[in-house]
Order: C-alpha cells, then structure tokens, then sequence
C-alpha cells in the first residue's frame, strides 16, 4: 500500500503533523545560535559591556547546552515526550523573559536556562523522529527537519536587519518567536510517546543504560559528532572576516546571482534525506562529508570571486547534506533504552568541536597567513568524519534496534 492510497491518508497526515511539531526545535537552534552574534553589538551597547566582558557573557550562554547530560538521559527514564514538553515550555518563558532582562546578569541566567532547554529539545527531536517514523521514510524527515536550522539562520538574519533598519531595540528579536513557540507547545499537548521509551525496565541509571551500547559505533558516532562541528562553527566565525577584511567584498559586489546560488545550495538537505533512504546511510555520509571537505579546498583557496561564489555554494550543500547523515548516526544505531544518554555524550563530543574550531582556526591563520587557508584546512575536519564512517560505523538504512 503506497502513500497516495486513500488508506495511507491518515499515516501520511500523522507524520506531517509530527514533523511540523518536531520541525520548531531546529528551526529555533538555527535562529537561537545566530541571533546572539548578530545582535551582540546591541547588547553590549545596552548594557555597556566592553567588548572582552561581552566575550564572557556569550560563553556563559553558551554553557547552557551542557544541560543536554541531564536531561537527555532523564528522557530514557521518564519518556521522551514529558521531556520534550517540559523543553518547549522552559525554551519559550526563558526567551520571553529575555526581553525583559534589566541587566546583563538576568539577560545570562535566562539565555543560560533557554540554551539548556533548547539544546535538550534539538537532540530529543531527532530521536523521537527515528523511533516515531517507519525505517524507509526516516531519511526524507531528517532532512527535511534538520533543513530548518538554515531557515532558523536566515529569519534571524532578516529579523536583525529589520531591527536595524527601524533603529528597534535587540529586545525585539527575542520576541518575535513567542508566538510560534506557544503555539507548538500548545499542539505538542497531545504529542505521542515513543512505544521505545518510558518502559519501567528501562528506568535504571545512565551507566547501565550504556552496556549494550557497541563501543566501536559509540566512539564512531562521538568522533563523527567532533568532526561534524568544527568545519561550521569555523565557518560562521570567520565569515565576516574572510569577506571584508580578506576578499574585501561589499554590500554591493553580491549581486542577486550569488544569493540565488547559495540559497539552492540549501537543496543539500533534501538531496541527501531522499539519498539516504535510496543509497544508504553510510555512502550518503561518506559522500556529503568528503565532498564539503573539496568544496572547501574550492571555496578557500580560489584567487577569483567566481570560484569562491560556487565554492561557496558547494560549501553550503555539502554542509546541509552532512547533517541529516550525522543525525540518523547519532540515534538508529543505538538501543532505544540508551538513546537519550547517547544523544548527551555525542552532544558533549559536537560541542567541544564547536568550541576548539575558532581558536583553532584563529591560530592557523595567524600561523599561515589568511583566514581562508585556515578555513581551507579546517574543512578537512569533514575528511576525517568521512575516513570515520568508512572505518567505524555500520550502514543503517531500515535497521530496527530495539
């Protein structure tokens, strides 16, 4: 029986409508994880912060992600939708109170809290989606849930010029969510609960969730997670520096043609989630990884702005396209009963990625000189997850752990 059968109408609306409540915790990732850079400028100004003190403030927001080693875990215990409930409503009131932080120290504590919940929330979402959806469709839906990290990107890269252009205060940006947060925390009332979770059996302490974890997928799955975060979180670091103060391009030099190509670009999500449930998990992985790590050869090292503009938007598709393959990595191989602990220790590995990459690639410039060679050689990060999907992880298109 085929999706486009009458009888397969009711399965069909039910994943829609998973997917579009499951779609917000991304899309929020995206837009919660740039509009603190973009709007920090303003904070600082606001709260008259030099710009070393402003440097703090960010990391101790940052901080609020290691939340994931607590909650995720209490997710294989208690299940995974009173969690995730308990997410969209914590994310929500710590963003709306946000806006009405009256210095920097309650601006940190509710950014702190709101980064806790948010990150819990993002990782929950991928699980629930793999133990909610049948094995041939779940490639599809982790792309297209994952692609809304990028929207969540660009609406936060429209709102701040909106705020700009109108002379608004930065304090509009943590609002203009509210809305469509209390809405789907409103829906996720009636979310189901996973038939893998909350079981009483497995209601026991994160280590023994762990024994029938196969070690060489865990430590794969962790390497890959590491690799994954240090090639974009190098990426969005330097860009502005790479653009102005190294290729010294302007407003104006990026015509419409640019934009038109690094949008389709975006495409690599959908590419790769149909790829993966017609190839495979593991050769769409390996693909998508090796070819961001040539794109950014391409992209870095080219002398013209017609190379960089297309190694740009090869950058861009193979970084999208690598994400639903790192998604489906992080959750189908492990036991249900162990999936949320997993998800807390990969989530661990992603972020000490993220947080060596700008220091990293900050000293190879400085070593080599240029920021473009150093992004150049922090592509080859993906390289290595690649050599790490060949070498430690196992294909898992349909399998079914229990």
């Amino acid at each position: 029986m085929t999706d486009e059968s009458p009888a397969a109408a009711p399965k069909v609306r039910r994943r829609a409508r998973l997917i579009a409540l499951l779609a917000p915790a991304t899309f929020f990732e995206g837009y919660d994880g740039l509009v603190l850079g973009l709007a920090l400028p303003l904070i600082r100004d606001d709260f008259h912060l030099t710009v070393a003190q402003a440097g703090v403030v960010a990391s101790v927001v940052f901080g609020g992600s290691f939340g994931v080693l607590v909650l995720l875990p209490l997710a294989d215990r208690v299940g995974r939708r009173p969690i995730l409930i308990t997410t969209i409503a914590g994310y929500t009131l710590a963003t709306f109170a946000t806006a009405f932080a009256p210095g920097v120290i309650a601006f940190v504590a509710c950014q702190f809290v709101a980064r806790l919940f948010l990150g819990a929330e993002y990782a929950l979402a991928t699980i629930v989606l793999v133990e909610l959806l049948p094995a041939e469709r779940r490639g599809r839906a982790l792309g297209l849930v994952s692609s809304m990290s990028a929207f969540g990107q660009a609406a936060a890269g429209a709102a701040f010029l909106v705020v700009v252009s109108l002379n608004a205060s930065w304090r509009a940006l943590y609002l203009i969510g509210i809305l469509p947060l209390a809405l789907v925390a409103w829906g996720r009332r009636s979310f189901p609960e996973s038939r893998a979770a909350g079981r009483s059996e497995e209601r026991r302490p994160a280590r023994h969730a762990l024994r029938e974890v196969r070690r060489r997928w865990l430590v794969g799955s962790a390497a890959l997670a590491f690799c994954f975060s240090v090639f974009p979180t190098s990426v969005t670091t330097f860009a502005s520096t790479l653009v102005i103060d190294e290729w010294h391009w302007s407003l104006r030099q990026i015509n419409p043609l640019y934009v038109a190509i690094w949008t389709i670009a975006v495409s690599g999500f959908f590419v790769a989630g149909r790829l993966m449930d017609a190839w495979g998990r593991r050769p769409t992985a390996i693909v998508f990884l090796a070819g961001a790590a040539v794109a950014g050869q391409v992209a870095f090292r080219a002398g013209g702005t017609p190379g960089r503009v297309l190694g740009l938007g090869l950058v861009i598709f193979f970084l999208t396209g690598s994400t639903p393959c790192t998604a489906a990595y992080a959750t189908e191989i492990f036991p249900a009963k162990s999936r949320g602990t997993v998800g807390a220790m990969l989530r661990v590995a992603g972020l000490a990625g993220a947080g060596i990459a700008p220091a990293l690639t900050g000293l190879l410039s400085d070593a080599i000189g240029g920021v473009g060679r150093a992004l150049a050689i922090a592509g080859l990060s993906y390289a290595a997850g690649a050599l790490v999907v060949a070498a430690l992880l196992p294909e898992s298109r349909g399998i079914i752990v229990p």
